[in-house]
């Protein structure tokens, strides 16, 4: 069978003050009537035999009061945060050894969703023949800074678009951004992995040995999930598993994409009016241009004579920076 598992546990720290551990990201819609989460569950639809979401205890009960239609029992709870490497693990005790993974972040935006299905049917066949550990690339159509990139090495399958890995790189300073967007050889991280259990399994087993050895005495019942959690180390599948394995490959996808990581992701993905603001809420602006403008609040804000700014206000406190410097958001929260 081919199973997804939708990892749901994150915060999104970097869209203070609107997402927040009572309401994380997953749970707003931007540039769409509906929550990002319900997005991700919908364009599953025809790909997957069933749809597990995993996220942690203190979102469980956002679940059962926004998402109406979700099956509890394919709700999975983390007792906290571990980051994904132990997320996915802790997720893939739900597959059997043949059943094909198809692991996605719950508060991405995609758009052509035909183009999207491809590259996802393409993955999971090349994981149904092959022993491979398969992730998306998006093509970059910036020299995007904010992203990982993965190099892609030789052809794999000329059939399925796919290519082995070469290496996987960190955020890039602007300069080498440049370079790899010239290249045509890297695509943005996306996050979004395709493999059979039992080949994961076996990854698990030999780059995290201690998160494989936790699970299995859950499995025996020696152990309970919080008793093993507590002994995993926070770490993400990139760095866990994805950057250290030799049987890593890449399929491209030049379908829109975008994580919603910052307010500046926000920007680009609202509607502007005709001096290129995004604005939501109560506002009164005077030479007011290119600049995104929430108020969540019953208060009218004034504002006068700037571009470029980042204003979100809500119940929880109020942001104020340039366009093009939110992803320091998370460092003021610190």
């Amino acid at each position: 069978m081919v199973k997804a598992l939708i990892m749901a546990g994150g915060i999104g720290e970097r869209l203070w003050p609107l997402s927040t551990k009572k309401k994380p990201k997953q749970f707003h819609a931007f540039g769409d009537s509906m929550p990002l989460i319900v997005q991700t569950i919908e364009r599953l639809k025809g790909l997957v035999d069933v749809v597990y979401i995993i996220t942690t205890s203190e979102q469980r009960d956002i679940f059962n009061l926004m998402i109406k239609d979700i099956d509890m029992k394919n709700l999975l709870v983390e007792p906290f945060g571990r980051n994904t490497a132990p997320a996915i693990a802790l997720g893939s005790m739900y597959f059997n050894p043949q059943d094909v993974m198809v692991v996605l972040p719950s508060d991405h935006i995609i758009r052509d969703l035909e183009s999207f299905q491809k590259v996802i049917r393409d993955a999971i066949c090349e994981a149904q023949v092959n022993d491979v550990l398969v992730t998306i690339g998006i093509t970059p159509t910036s020299p995007h800074t904010g992203y990982g990139y993965i190099e892609r090495g030789e052809v794999f399958s000329i059939e399925r678009n796919s290519f082995r890995v070469r290496k996987f790189h960190e955020k890039p300073i602007f300069e080498k951004a440049q370079k790899y967007l010239r290249s045509g050889n890297y695509y943005w991280n996306s996050g979004m992995f395709i493999w059979r259990k039992e080949v994961f399994q076996r990854a698990l087993e030999k780059y995290l040995p201690e998160v494989h050895s936790g699970l299995e005495r859950v499995r025996r019942g020696e152990k309970t999930v919080k008793e093993v959690y507590e002994t995993f180390p926070s770490i993400s599948i990139d760095y866990g598993i994805m950057e250290r394995a030799d049987n890593t490959l890449v399929i491209p996808g030049n379908f829109y994409w975008n994580d919603v990581g910052s307010w500046d992701s926000v920007y680009d993905l609202e509607e502007k009016d005709v001096n290129g603001n995004a604005v939501k809420g109560k506002f009164v602006l005077h030479e007011v241009k290119n600049s995104l403008l929430f108020n969540m609040t019953e208060k009218s804000v004034r504002i006068s004579s700037v571009e470029d700014i980042i204003f979100v206000a809500t119940s929880e406190g109020t942001l104020l920076c340039h366009r093009g410097e939110s992803q320091k958001v998370r460092e003021l929260l610190k």
